[in-house]
């Protein structure tokens, strides 16, 4: 049942509050809803209810059969708690690694995914240091100027790159690559060598190193940074670093179902 009595539904939070449990309401029943039952169970008017459904409609969360004009979800809103459901999967896959990772280098470790604008961090292990260097857990990084948003743009969708060289590529320090030419080069050397870092491209001093993770299929879902001061991931990483950070996203691969041994990159470590 609702949890709602729909006394007071105005604008605002109570307004989202309404359209969320809407939400769940329609979900849950696995079947079209009609506004009458939908106002019966939240003990609204018809024509509030139908404001806020055709709300939910325009947003795309929602689709009308045409015939009944009974309302259920729509493929956006599944897939939607499909991205959230594998959000989930991949951070628990990748929890204990990440901490054995942590435990090993010392480094704060990160994972992330990717979205239409750049990559979120979905979960992080601080280091051990008595100095926290490390990025906000939900934060979205640029694809050009991470070493995470590079791993995107080599191992994941080929649209992808193409889309990110069409438009402009912000220079967020001076040292981010802005030249497309550039980017595309080293988008290749990230495909040969299963790695990438940005040494200052995101922030002054501030440098990763990252791998991809692959689901069961063989298909890129995220990836793994370690995240420091340029003084401890220097520009070249050292050749352990690298080594673990592989080991790490094969492994957490490996505990998505990935069943297949990735390509065999080059150890070699420039410089």
């Amino acid at each position: 049942m609702p949890r709602i009595s729909g006394g007071q539904r105005g604008s605002g939070v109570q307004a989202v509050v309404f359209a969320l449990d809407t939400l769940e309401y329609i979900a849950q029943h696995q079947a079209s809803v009609g506004v009458t039952e939908l106002a019966r169970a939240f003990g609204t008017t018809k024509s509030r209810m139908h404001r806020h459904l055709q709300t939910l409609m325009t947003a795309g969360y929602l689709m009308q059969e045409p015939h009944t004009e009974r309302y259920r979800v729509s493929a956006r809103l599944v897939a939607l708690g499909q991205a959230v459901s594998e959000g989930f999967e991949l951070a628990r896959a990748a929890r204990d690694v990440m901490r054995e990772l942590r435990d090993k280098l010392g480094h704060a470790v990160v994972l992330s995914q990717s979205e239409r604008d750049g990559v979120r961090i979905v979960t992080l292990i601080p280091s051990r240091s008595s100095i926290e260097i490390a990025v906000k857990p939900g934060s979205v990084l640029s694809f050009h100027a991470s070493a995470q948003g590079k791993i995107a743009l080599a191992f994941g969708e080929p649209e992808l790159l193409d889309r990110t060289l069409a438009g402009e590529l912000p220079m967020s320090t001076a040292y981010t690559i802005g030249d497309k030419t550039r980017l595309r080069e080293e988008i290749e050397l990230t495909r040969r060598r299963g790695w990438a870092a940005a040494p200052s491209e995101a922030m002054v001093g501030l440098n990763a190193l990252a791998a991809p993770v692959f689901d069961a299929l063989g298909r890129y879902t995220g990836a793994i940074a370690i995240v420091d001061s340029i003084q401890f991931i220097p520009e070249n990483p050292t050749i352990e670093q690298v080594r673990e950070i592989k080991e790490a996203a094969a492994q957490i691969s490996r505990n998505l179902g990935f069943r297949v041994a990735p390509p065999v990159y080059a150890e070699q470590v420039a410089g």
